[in-house]
C-alpha cells in the first residue's frame, strides 16, 4: 500500500469516527457542562379553542333534548299514523250514516187541473231531506285488515323502541367523540408548547456556539408540524361538536363538558337503557318479526279478494212538494257482491304478497346475523380496547422518559437535534393515542350496554 493510500484511509477513518454517535464529536460538550435553560415561550396558537355556543352537562339533559329531536318525533308520529290506520280499517266494518238536504227554486212551471185541484209542476220552491245508512255485515277482508292494523301498531311501538336505542347510541358516541376531540386539542397545544420550548433550546445552544443552523431548522420544522396538528385538531373538534348537535336534532354545535365523569356517565346510560342479553328480544329484531307476520297476513288479504261480501242499506227521504207520490219515503236494501273477474288484479296481488313475505323473511334473517355480529364485537371491544389502552399507556410512559432524557441530554450538549425532534413527535403521538383509547374504551363499555338494550325515556 502506498503512502498516499494510507493517508486517505486514515482521513476517512477520522471522518467516520467524528460522525459516529459515540464519538467525541457527538459528545463534544463535557458531561459536567452546565445545562442550558431556554426562556419561557408564548404563542397565539397556545390559546384554547373557542367555546361551543351550547353545552350539554349531563346524560339526563341530553335525553331531554333527544325527545325534541326530529328523528325521535318522526318515530313518534309513525306510531300515531299506525293508530290512525287502525281506525280507518275499523271504519270499514262499521255502519255509515249520511244525511243531505237541498233547496231548489224553479222559475218555470205549469199548472195542470186535476179534478177540483190544480197540480203545479215542478213546484216553484222545493225542499228535500234524505238520510242513508249502510253496513257491510259480512266483509271478511275488512275484518282481516283490523287484525293487520293492530299488528302494525305493535311494530310501530317496537320501531320507536329501537329508535330510542339507536338515538341513545348515536348521542353517546357523539358526546364521547366531542370529549375525545377536546382532549386532543389540549394535547396538541401541549405538543406545540413543547416544540416551541425545544426551538428556544436550540436557539440558546446556537448562541453559546453549541449548536448548528441545522438544529434550528429541525426545531422549526417540528414547530410547523405541531402548528398543523393544532389546526387539524381544532377543526376536528368543531366537526365533533356539529355532529353532537346533529345527533341531538340541532343545527347549533353542541359541546360536552370537559370535566364529564366517564364512569358516572356510563352508569347514567345504563340506568336509562336496560341490558337484555337475548338477541331475539331486541326491538329491531322483534319489529322485523312483526313485519314478517304483516307480510304473511297480506297473503291472506289477497286471498280474501276472492270472497263475497254482504251489505245492507236503508234510505229515508222527505220532500215538501212531491209529484205523484208521498212526501216521505223509506227503503231497505240488501246487496250480495260476488267478485267474478277483475282482469287478474287478485292473482297479481297474491303473487306480490308472497314475494313481499319472502323479502320480509330474508330481511329478518339478515338483521339477525347483523345483530349477532354487532353483539359479539361489542362484547370483545371492552377487552380489546382495555388491552390497547394499557399498551398505549406503556408506550406513552416510555416516550415520556425518552423525551425527558433526550431534552436533558441535548440541553447538556449530548445528542442531536434529530433525536430531540424524533422523541418529541413520538411523545405527541403517544399522548394522542392514549387519550383516544381512553374514550374508545368508554365507548366500548357504553356500546356493550346499548347493543341489546331497551331504552326508556
Amino acid at each position: 500500500m502506498s503512502f498516499n493510500s494510507t493517508v486517505r484511509l486514515a482521513t476517512l477513518a477520522c471522518m467516520v469516527g467524528a460522525a459516529w454517535p459515540g464519538s467525541a464529536r457527538a459528545q463534544e460538550a463535557p458531561h459536567d457542562a452546565p445545562a442550558l435553560v431556554p426562556p419561557p415561550v408564548s404563542d397565539p396558537m397556545l390559546a384554547p379553542p373557542e367555546p361551543a355556543p351550547v353545552e350539554i352537562h349531563s346524560w339526563e339533559e341530553a335525553i331531554t333534548v333527544i325527545r325534541r329531536s326530529p328523528d325521535y318525533l318522526t318515530s313518534v308520529e309513525a306510531l300515531e299514523r299506525s293508530i290512525a290506520q287502525r281506525r280507518i280499517a275499523l271504519a270499514a266494518v262499521l255502519p255509515t250514516l249520511t244525511a243531505t238536504g237541498s233547496y231548489t227554486r224553479n222559475f218555470h212551471s205549469i199548472e195542470v187541473p186535476v179534478g177540483n185541484a190544480t197540480l203545479v209542476s215542478p213546484a216553484p220552491n222545493l225542499w228535500s231531506a234524505t238520510a242513508a245508512a249502510s253496513w257491510n255485515i259480512i266483509a271478511p277482508r275488512a275484518l282481516h285488515a283490523i287484525g293487520t292494523a293492530d299488528l302494525a301498531i305493535d311494530v310501530a311501538n317496537l320501531s320507536l323502541a329501537d329508535r330510542r336505542r339507536v338515538l341513545a347510541s348515536s348521542v353517546v358516541s357523539a358526546m364521547l367523540a366531542a370529549l375525545a376531540a377536546g382532549r386532543v386539542t389540549e394535547l396538541d397545544r401541549v405538543g406545540l408548547r413543547s416544540a416551541l420550548e425545544r426551538l428556544a433550546l436550540t436557539q440558546t445552544r446556537l448562541r453559546f456556539n453549541r449548536g448548528t443552523a441545522l438544529d434550528i431548522d429541525r426545531a422549526q420544522q417540528d414547530v410547523a408540524a405541531a402548528r398543523a396538528q393544532v389546526i387539524s385538531g381544532d377543526e376536528s373538534l368543531r366537526q365533533a361538536r356539529e355532529s353532537l348537535g346533529q345527533a341531538l336534532g340541532s343545527a347549533t354545535p353542541i359541546a360536552a363538558p370537559a370535566d364529564l365523569d366517564l364512569e358516572g356517565f356510563e352508569r347514567a346510560v345504563a340506568t336509562t337503557c336496560r341490558l337484555d342479553q337475548a338477541i331475539e328480544q331486541r326491538a329491531d329484531i322483534a319489529a322485523a318479526r312483526g313485519n314478517v307476520a304483516i307480510a304473511e297476513r297480506q297473503i291472506t288479504d289477497a286471498k280474501l279478494r276472492f270472497a263475497p261480501s254482504v251489505a245492507v242499506g236503508s234510505q229515508a227521504g222527505w220532500v215538501n212538494a212531491p209529484t205523484l207520490g208521498p212526501s216521505d219515503t223509506w227503503s231497505l236494501t240488501a246487496t250480495l257482491s260476488v267478485p267474478l273477474y277483475d282482469g287478474g288484479v287478485r292473482y297479481g296481488a297474491l303473487r306480490d304478497a308472497r314475494a313481499a313475505a319472502d323479502q320480509a323473511r330474508q330481511a329478518l334473517a339478515s338483521l339477525r346475523i347483523e345483530a349477532m355480529i354487532e353483539s359479539a364485537r361489542a362484547a370483545r371491544a371492552i377487552a380489546v380496547n382495555t388491552s390497547a389502552r394499557d399498551v398505549a399507556r406503556e408506550q406513552r410512559d416510555l416516550a415520556q422518559r425518552i423525551d425527558t432524557r433526550t431534552r436533558e441530554g441535548y440541553a447538556s450538549g449530548v445528542g442531536t437535534s434529530l433525536d430531540l425532534v424524533t422523541s418529541a413527535q413520538a411523545l405527541r403521538q403517544a399522548e394522542i393515542n392514549l387519550a383516544l383509547l381512553e374514550f374508545q374504551l368508554a365507548q366500548a363499555r357504553a356500546s356493550a350496554v346499548l347493543v341489546n338494550a331497551e331504552c326508556i325515556y
